[in-house]
């Protein structure tokens, strides 16, 4: 059903008519593979940044990968950045790191979250590995295509030449993602006690939004995982139903994973407020003073929430 639900998005994004070389790329950020930080695209604007697309059990990305080094050692001088990101599933991801150290690989490479660079840049692409999209120093992109014919890196170093050449711009061109304000929410637990998004105030916290019918087994292994790893360093987590499901059905889920955070019931009014449809599920990660840090809309099967969201739970309690 996951994998369903992200073909029928990826399938209207592609639709979507778009000025391919002639957007301006919007930012986003990943979490690294090597450490707790982040990478962002806003932090190399005015470069050339080639964001690489690869997966570790991807034959074609193994054949790319000594191009790919020779290209960062040729260019790097000029203003030239690779950004990498894994494709890996839950299955395959725990081999990124040695992939890394066996190819040479030294640029910025993250992990796929479902965020915003599959929001917004990912459709620009056929989604298949490995795919390169190229941003120009006054932060235009375009889709280079896969790297799986004779002449096609021929095609993509070219191209990267080509935007060397430009000056680099007097101001930023890709402007910097900020948090925004979290919706309020005024809610009730399955005790009918009230909780307030200000009773998240001081504290990073995880809000998850799930269906106890349909959604349970998405990625509650990993919400779960947060919780017990981080709430003893000050991290909360909050489940919301949006299904609009007896307190029966919610307990069974809960009881399932062992959820000891609040679980609270969802409104229509809530979820539109957040979600901006009525997905029944999604992930926002929030600041202690109430803003959306990270908004994950969209998962896919075996997908890598375990990883991600331990990620940015570290991220979050190191910068509070």
């Amino acid at each position: 059903m996951r994998g369903i639900l992200a073909s029928l998005v990826l399938a209207f994004s592609l639709n979507t008519p778009t000025a391919y070389g002639q957007n301006i790329a919007k930012d986003f950020s990943l979490p690294s593979v090597r450490d707790n930080t982040l990478i962002r695209l806003s932090d190399y604007s005015g470069k050339v940044v080639l964001i690489n697309w690869w997966r570790t059990n991807c034959k074609w990305s193994q054949a790319e990968a000594p191009k790919l080094v020779a290209l960062y050692k040729k260019y790097q001088p000029k203003g030239f950045v690779i950004i990498g990101i894994s494709d890996d599933t839950a299955d395959t991801v725990a081999q990124a790191p040695a992939y890394l150290q066996k190819y040479g690989v030294t640029w910025p490479v993250g992990y796929n979250d479902q965020a915003e660079f599959m929001r917004d840049i990912r459709p620009l692409g056929q989604g298949d590995t490995p795919g390169n999209y190229l941003v120009s120093r006054s932060g235009k992109i375009r889709y280079l295509g896969l790297d799986r014919s004779p002449d096609a890196w021929q095609r993509i170093e070219s191209s990267i030449e080509g935007v060397l050449a430009e000056p680099v711009p007097a101001k930023s061109p890709i402007i910097r993602s900020e948090p925004t304000s979290a919706p309020d929410f005024d809610l009730t637990d399955l005790l009918g006690k009230h909780v307030q998004l200000k009773d998240l105030r001081g504290k990073p916290a995880l809000v998850n939004f799930f269906n106890s019918q349909q959604t349970c087994d998405w990625a509650e292994p990993a919400v779960v995982k947060v919780n017990q790893s981080y709430k003893s360093r000050g991290f909360q987590v909050v489940g919301i139903d949006v299904g609009r499901d007896t307190d029966q059905s919610i307990q069974g889920c809960k009881t399932k994973y062992s959820m000891t955070f609040p679980i609270l019931h969802g409104t229509d009014q809530v979820q539109q407020a957040w979600i901006g449809n009525n997905s029944a599920w999604a992930a926002f990660f929030v600041t202690p003073d109430g803003k959306v840090f990270k908004m994950i809309r969209d998962s896919i099967d075996n997908g890598l929430e375990g990883t991600v969201f331990s990620k940015y739970a570290e991220y979050m309690l190191s910068h509070k």
